[in-house]
């Protein structure tokens, strides 16, 4: 559990108190959820207590910090932050879902944390006409049809053909091998890296998996280094992305590793990885660095409230609830779930977008994130003051 945000199973934020809730549930009518201008109900699903719970309490961190911030700015309406706990678990991810849908009216949903678990409610959010916002980065999350999910951040496609590009344009590597995870999202990984490899004519040297919870890497790594490669894309898992990175080095191997997900830009994986994550480069929305003037209010308000760095996640919902607030506020401070749904949707372009910490935050006819990903390097593991990191581009 981290900081001051207590967890049980059902969290009710507001703006100066953390209340723990039980409610009845409450059979709500599956539709675009409307009244007049006074509470926007935000419900935020991730894991909050348990091994993954850091994922979550970015995620519920970033969230509320905004609603701090416009609860503090205006009056015209109250957003209030519900958070349900789904342990990791996609099964807890569906219930929990229909709890705050049905008991708890919410406008909108900001979440799950975990790929699989995202793609489990998703069509319980498409039934409802609740819009979901979401930092899951598996491709097939917005490839189901429902026009009610909105990735608020590049799906995998995106950020592998950004570290491809940057790869074998401006480090002039070309052979690359793939280590992902063998669920879903690393899958996910696996496929748009070869796409991405692809559409410079070449391909991967070797493809390896390993499931989650593995500490032994020495046989694909084995297999990778045989192979010729000179990079090697890895995702998913902060633990076993370290473990990785370490033995490479053990092994002495030299090769160039590279993010196949987000999480290089995490100040926990550059804590579990130290000084073996040093030059991975990495494509990711948002990179908490001191030095983008940008960045700069929304940095020091997170540090003074949560007294820990950020983390793209924790970006990623603070620009949710803002985008969200920005459509009540079309509407003239009438909250409508299904007007929220419809004003994102309109957001197609760096033209029609809402501006925020991640930049233009705009999508493609699918839901999916369609800026560009910036590109990042672990510099320095052991900076004293967490600035690990150095922007590469967009």
């Amino acid at each position: 559990m981290h900081n001051s945000i207590s967890v049980r199973r059902r969290v009710q934020i507001t703006a100066t108190a953390v209340l723990f809730g039980v409610a009845t549930v409450v059979v709500a009518s599956f539709g675009g959820r409307a009244e007049a201008a006074e509470v926007l109900r935000l419900g935020v699903l991730g894991p909050l207590t348990g091994d993954l719970a850091f994922g979550g309490q970015y995620q519920l961190k970033g969230a509320q910090l905004k609603a701090d911030v416009l609860n503090k700015m205006q009056d015209k309406i109250k957003i209030e932050i519900i958070a349900e706990d789904d342990e990791s678990k996609c099964d807890v991810s569906v219930s929990a879902a229909r709890k705050l849908i049905t008991r708890d009216k919410i406008h909108a949903l900001l979440g799950a944390w975990q790929s699989t678990c995202t793609l489990a409610i998703v069509p319980i959010t498409e039934a409802a006409k609740i819009p979901q916002y979401t930092t899951s980065v598996a491709g097939p999350i917005t490839q189901q049809g429902s026009k009610w999910i909105f990735r608020v951040a590049v799906p995998t496609k995106g950020l592998n053909i950004a570290i491809i590009n940057y790869a074998v344009k401006q480090l002039g590597l070309k052979k690359v091998a793939i280590l992902s995870s063998n669920e879903e999202v690393g899958k996910s990984i696996s496929v748009s890296t070869v796409a991405a490899l692809k559409m410079h004519g070449l391909k991967p040297v070797t493809k390896e998996e390993y499931a989650r919870g593995d500490k032994d890497f020495t046989g694909q790594l084995g297999r990778i280094k045989a192979a010729g490669a000179d990079a090697i894309i890895m995702a998913t898992g902060f633990q076993e992305q370290a473990i990785i990175a370490r033995q490479v080095n053990e092994l002495g191997m030299k090769v160039q590793l590279l993010g196949g997900d987000t999480i290089g830009g995490n100040p926990k994986f550059v804590d579990l990885g130290s000084k073996h994550v040093e030059g991975l480069v990495f494509a990711t929305t948002f990179i908490p660095v001191s030095s983008d003037k940008r960045l700069q209010p929304f940095m020091k308000g997170y540090i003074a409230k949560y007294n820990e760095r950020p983390d793209p996640w924790a970006g990623q919902f603070y620009d949710a609830v803002g985008l969200i607030f920005a459509a009540v506020k079309v509407n003239g401070y009438v909250v409508d779930s299904k007007q929220i749904g419809e004003f994102t949707r309109k957001l197609t372009s760096k033209e029609h977008s809402y501006s925020g910490i991640l930049g233009n935050v705009y999508f493609d006819e699918t839901g999916d994130g369609a800026w560009a990903p910036m590109i990042g390097k672990i510099v320095d593991s052991g900076d004293a003051n967490g600035e690990f990191w150095q922007v590469l581009g967009r």
